[in-house]
């Protein structure tokens, strides 16, 4: 386990090198920006365990040095040390989100080591909670069948979206897509086939949308939509050409999809924006399916 010691004073340094080397590597920087420009070098999976700061270092003091750290992204946890008398110091870094501090009195490195198993095993569990937050998040927004998103989140999207086209002045385009003869399909193959044939849908749906930008959900049943912000409907009939191509590929039974493409105008409520591409799907249905 990896420990980052910034310290200027070579003395206080070693010291603590030598009562922290029998149970972790240790690494020394002298300064805060020889210290951001290691933490720089290193790969995530390399970052130090855990980093022992002193307060009092020249140019940029501790809080200082915090503050960089926090903003570029490590999520290292960082243990203050400060002198006697600097009590608040420590305080103040313990609110901006220290995990601990010591003050340099007495023989305090002997506890060193216990600090910093306490400080890396509260991160660990810090970062499991955050890990479980974001799984139940996203099973909460996701289509468990298809691995797209489901339809609350396309509400929910869809609101935001229009909001900040509106707002920007910028594009915004709707796809909403019906699979054809997926009911024949189904009653055919059995429902497990019908299942393959919606979560090939998905699949395809997601390789065809630009990742972290368009947003594809199953809307329902055999129903799926698409939602391209900053893209035209000339951008969107391209997705949605690729989408029907690639389902016909696929040679699913007689099973193809229909697609219908609204741009939004900026003035248009977001039931009518949805319902004026139900329409269109419903004309593109009727006037001959994929």
């Amino acid at each position: 386990m990896k420990v980052l010691i910034i310290e200027d004073n070579p003395d206080h340094a070693e010291l603590a090198r030598l009562a922290l080397e029998p149970h972790f590597e240790v690494c020394l920087s002298e300064s805060g920006e020889d210290a951001l420009q290691y933490l720089k070098g290193l790969a995530e999976n390399d970052w130090p365990a855990t980093i022992l700061l002193d307060y009092s270092l020249p140019e940029m003091d501790g809080l200082a040095l915090f503050e960089r750290i926090r903003e570029r992204g490590y999520d290292i946890p960082v243990i203050m040390v400060t002198g006697q008398g600097d009590e608040d110091i420590a305080v103040e870094a313990m609110k901006k989100g220290a995990y601990d501090y010591v003050v340099k009195s007495g023989n305090y490195r002997a506890v060193l080591p216990s600090i910093i198993y306490k400080a890396v095993k509260q991160h660990k569990v810090e970062r499991e909670k955050a890990g479980l937050a974001l799984e139940l998040e996203r099973l909460v927004i996701t289509d468990d069948l298809t691995g797209l998103f489901n339809r609350r989140y396309f509400h929910q999207k869809i609101e935001e979206e229009m909001v900040r086209a509106k707002r920007q002045n910028g594009k915004l385009s709707l796809i909403m897509f019906d699979l054809d003869h997926f009911k024949e399909y189904n009653d055919t193959f059995g429902h497990l086939e019908g299942d393959r044939a919606l979560k090939e849908t998905g699949r395809i749906i997601l390789s065809s949308i630009r990742d972290k930008i368009d947003s594809g959900c199953r809307y329902g049943g055999d129903e799926f939509a698409v939602i391209l912000p900053g893209s035209d409907k000339k951008h969107a009939s391209g997705v949605a050409g690729r989408v029907q191509r690639s389902i016909k590929e696929k040679k699913m039974g007689n099973v193809g999809i229909s697609a219908g493409i609204v741009e939004y105008d900026h003035e248009i409520s977001i039931m009518d924006f949805i319902k004026a591409a139900d329409n269109t799907l419903y004309k593109a249905k009727k006037g001959g399916r994929k």
